[in-house]
């Protein structure tokens, strides 16, 4: 089964909040200081919005497959508007011939809390997983993992596939679509359309057309207007040409957690060497491992590949420190 793994910042309130509580007579001063913050960030070009961010060699402290060492080669990055810098694992075809925890991805994080801005509210990551034909959706869909705590996060996967028309299914490859290569995609570009039309600008936090206008994350009038074009679709619902794709493919998770690391491990194992506190450690680190708890019989053969996988970790609020805007 293949696999990737983006690293993102958490959200904390989401960035527009501050609209319907305009609507009301409100304003908190929080959020008005996410909003102005924002304001200032977006002002920056793509280099200076990445070095603000966490770097690749920061995060991952350790990596291994299948108990082979990965650093950050494996990686690649992206960048996401709600939460910064984003690193994917696994463009090469990573194969696993066996189940269990001793097998697939394991990561020693990094969260330095100590550099996290004043608007974050939350220390942590937060991880999604996804087939890579679909975009990583850390709002709707995602496990939360906290510093001090070993998470293991056991999967199997669940295959649906449908019927093209003249099936009542009428369903579609995306993947033959290089404009719109997920249904999630093609809702996206729908709702930007909706947008556009009543605006005169789009949502800046999703993908848009070279020609549209991205609204300004300060106007209060573009925000209130894109707030109100959601509303509307709520209640009386989108005429979108989207339908399923033909071939879906969820993972599903189990989680366990336990407080990591022990006196025993930290002191005598492979951080004797480390002169911080077990304390201090604790605070900012956490480990992750990500396994296929069975292998399907069936439609996927039983050498699995990790690449029809993505595991998206967001990095818990913190997706810009330091940043001095004086």
């Amino acid at each position: 089964m293949d696999l990737s793994v983006d690293l993102f910042h958490y959200p904390n309130d989401k960035a527009f909040a501050h609209v319907k509580t305009q609507f009301r007579g409100k304003q908190h001063k929080n959020t008005d200081s996410y909003v102005e913050f924002l304001g200032k960030y977006f002002k920056l070009n793509n280099a200076k919005q990445y070095r603000f961010g966490y770097k690749v060699d920061d995060l991952i402290v350790n990596c291994s497959f299948n108990g082979k060492s990965c650093d950050s080669t494996f990686f690649w990055w992206t960048w996401n508007f709600r939460y910064g810098n984003c690193y994917t694992i696994n463009g090469d075809q990573l194969m696993s011939a066996s189940a269990g925890s001793s097998n697939g991805l394991e990561l020693t994080l990094h969260v330095e809390p100590e550099e996290y801005a004043s608007i974050s509210h939350t220390i942590g990551m937060r991880i999604v997983i996804h087939n890579p034909m679909d975009f990583a959706d850390p709002e709707l869909n995602g496990i939360n993992i906290f510093p001090g705590y070993e998470t293991d996060i056991s999967l199997s996967q669940t295959i649906i596939r449908r019927l093209p028309a003249p099936y009542k299914d009428k369903c579609v490859s995306y993947a033959d679509n290089i404009f719109q290569q997920s249904q999630t995609q093609c809702m996206q570009d729908c709702i930007q359309e909706y947008n556009y039309k009543q605006c005169d600008c789009v949502e800046p936090s999703l993908p848009s057309k070279p020609y549209e206008k991205q609204c300004i994350v300060t106007n209060t009038t573009e925000l209130c207007c894109l707030d109100a074009v959601i509303n509307n679709l709520a209640i009386h619902g989108v005429d979108c040409k989207c339908p399923s794709p033909c071939l879906t493919t969820y993972y599903n998770e189990r989680l366990t957690t336990a407080k990591w690391p022990s006196k025993a491990f930290f002191r005598k194992g492979m951080y004797k060497s480390a002169s911080e506190d077990i304390k201090i450690y604790r605070k900012s680190h956490a480990k992750v491992r990500i396994f296929f708890s069975t292998f399907c019989d069936g439609y996927m053969s039983r050498n699995q590949y990790f690449s029809n996988l993505k595991y998206s970790a967001i990095w818990v609020e913190s997706w810009v420190y330091g940043l001095d805007f004086r």
